[in-house]
């Protein structure tokens, strides 16, 4: 069943620039769905308009049934179902127990509750142990896995990741990649994530998007999208067809 449809997607500035064309895609439940494409594409506009941050020009979203495209009240209550990772994440003045449990509060969870989800948290993300510590004294890749224990730990049905890794060393990378797959594998959510890092993009995915020039020129498995790719994707990717 689908839990999000992005249909016929538009997105322009100053009425003139395209960012995205005619964007056409549906995310199922229990996806694990990848957008690949080189710097500039329009990945992380598209992943702003699916975490419903912005509006678009045109097309139309759907998100578990209903028509979210321009009711603010609509947007709002698919808004807590839904988890955003940012490229460079921002965390607060604040230690990392208490920058990881944001959500909750907002929410009005009770203390033992919140204690508990953020530490079953961090224990995902590598990071037991870490609680007292200064968020702003962490690591680059650490950030990244506090930003995503942050967004793991109100359950979201839908867990969007822009460009997770792109500014962390490879050890960091690495980190960060067993962390998903972990989440992956336990099947606790929805999950669709951007990279112009192809080979993360294969050891990761289940289904490919490739985002070219704002245009979505091919969506399929993972196996189909390296393998069997379309003329456009065939040269992004470097293959002979």
């Amino acid at each position: 069943m689908a839990l999000m449809q992005a249909e016929n997607l538009l997105q322009q500035v100053n009425r003139k620039t395209l960012i995205l064309k005619d964007v056409n895609l549906t995310i199922d439940r229990g996806d694990v769905l990848v957008i690949i494409g080189p710097t500039g594409a329009g990945k992380t506009t598209l992943i702003r308009l699916l975490d419903l941050l912005d509006y678009p020009s045109g097309g139309r979203i759907v998100f578990d049934g209903v028509d979210v495209t321009r009711s603010r009240g609509r947007r709002l209550a698919a808004r807590r179902r839904i988890a955003y990772v940012q490229q460079k994440p921002i965390v607060f003045s604040m230690n990392v127990h208490d920058n990881v449990a944001c959500g909750l509060r907002f929410r009005h969870q009770k203390t033992q509750i919140v204690r508990e989800k953020v530490k079953s948290a961090l224990d995902l993300v590598g990071l037991a142990g870490y609680e007292k510590r200064d968020a702003r004294t962490l690591s680059g890749g650490e950030t990244q896995r506090v930003a995503i224990a942050r967004a793991l730990v109100t359950d979201p049905e839908l867990l969007l990741l822009d460009e997770p890794t792109a500014n962390l060393d490879p050890v960091s990378t690495s980190k960060i990649e067993e962390v998903l797959a972990d989440i992956i594998r336990s099947g606790r959510t929805t999950l669709l994530m951007s990279t112009h890092d192809m080979k993360q993009g294969q050891r990761l995915a289940r289904r490919v998007g490739v985002l070219m020039n704002g245009e979505l020129v091919q969506v399929g498995p993972k196996d189909e999208i390296f393998e069997r790719p379309n003329g456009k994707v065939a040269g992004f990717l470097g293959v002979k067809t």
